[in-house]
């Protein structure tokens, strides 16, 4: 415990530091505000760039330092050139010594834990900034826990609760088993919706988390998550499918963007960390994306397993940054 207290103290000092030397956007306001948290419908949002070197909650290496993949694509250039305000707040400071192992219930464990918490303290920080909406690359899916922290924390001082809308190829809701040891990542909805004691919360309701482009279904059973899988998605068209589960996420709410990349099937983008043979299409992808983050209720935005072992070129990564930068064009 004295270790762990440590870490998360040393990662949260040198992130103090990191954020003391960095300068904030201004960013105009309205009397609008339907995430209830400095986001307006007429304002201009600022991006925020946060890498997060992670690969404690994924099963094998393969993601940890991606983000400067990322920042190599010229992803703040080529989404100023779309239109967004867009800032590099460069990494989260995470200790380098965390512990790696195969150790049932969740691999690596405490350390998915140690740098949830490091992201929560970072991105509530500039939550806290009207109209800066943290957009994290680099990182692995079990990240959502430590943005969901930071964005309730947020949005529960303004008596809000908010939703995550969970983008991504798996269901993510294996539960932690004391026979396998599973990656935090694919418990990630379990643990975001679960009583348990790897996570002290905010718990959601499973009526708060939203799971979208699925092809692998529910390990759990999906109870009261609500879902859109890809064959439904595809029945229906992505932009009518995204429109309609933003309809049904109340207008006071703050959302969380997550988009894992291998919710694109495999032939269109082979650079995921676990790529999908059954996916979606870059243009489907544009078109869901199109509708879901130029909603005013958006607050964070998290893409997560790319893997530029795979990309040696970057040819993928430009793919992404190119959906990004449609995505939030002004």
């Amino acid at each position: 415990m004295e270790r762990r207290d440590f870490l998360l103290g040393s990662a949260a000092a040198i992130g103090a530091q990191v954020l003391a030397g960095k300068g904030s956007a201004e960013v105009p306001g309205t009397d609008s505000d339907p995430g209830g948290l400095g986001t307006s419908a007429a304002a201009v949002p600022a991006y925020r760039i946060l890498g997060v070197p992670l690969r404690a909650g994924s099963l094998l290496p393969g993601n940890e330092n991606d983000a400067q993949a990322y920042r190599e694509a010229h992803l703040i250039d080529r989404l100023r050139a779309a239109g967004c305000t867009a800032i590099d707040d460069g990494d989260v400071a995470i200790p380098s010594y965390l512990p790696h192992h195969s150790i049932p219930p969740i691999r690596s464990w405490p350390a998915p834990r140690i740098v949830w918490e490091c992201v929560s303290e970072r991105v509530a920080q500039i939550l806290q900034q009207p109209g800066q909406i943290p957009l994290l690359i680099g990182c692995d899916c079990s990240v959502v826990i430590g943005t969901t922290q930071a964005l309730q924390s947020s949005a529960n001082a303004h008596q809000r609760e908010m939703h995550v809308i969970y983008i991504d190829g798996d269901f993510d809701d294996a539960p932690p088993e004391a026979t396998r040891s599973n990656s935090a990542a694919s418990c990630a909805v379990w643990l975001l919706t679960h009583e348990s004691p790897f996570w002290a919360g905010p718990i959601m309701r499973p009526s708060q988390v939203s799971v979208v482009g699925w092809s692998n279904p529910s390990k759990a059973g999906q109870g009261k998550v609500s879902s859109t899988s890809l064959a439904e998605l595809r029945l229906s068209g992505a932009k009518d499918a995204a429109s309609r589960i933003l309809k049904a996420i109340p207008d006071s709410s703050p959302i969380l963007v997550h988009f894992d990349i291998d919710v694109l099937q495999k032939r269109e983008l082979p650079a995921a960390y676990f790529p999908h043979d059954e996916g979606m299409t870059l243009a489907e992808t544009a078109n869901l994306l199109g509708v879901f983050l130029k909603d005013p209720r958006v607050r964070t935005i998290e893409i997560s397993e790319y893997a530029a072992l795979r990309d040696l070129n970057l040819e993928y990564c430009g793919k992404l940054i190119d959906l990004l930068a449609a995505s939030l064009r002004r």
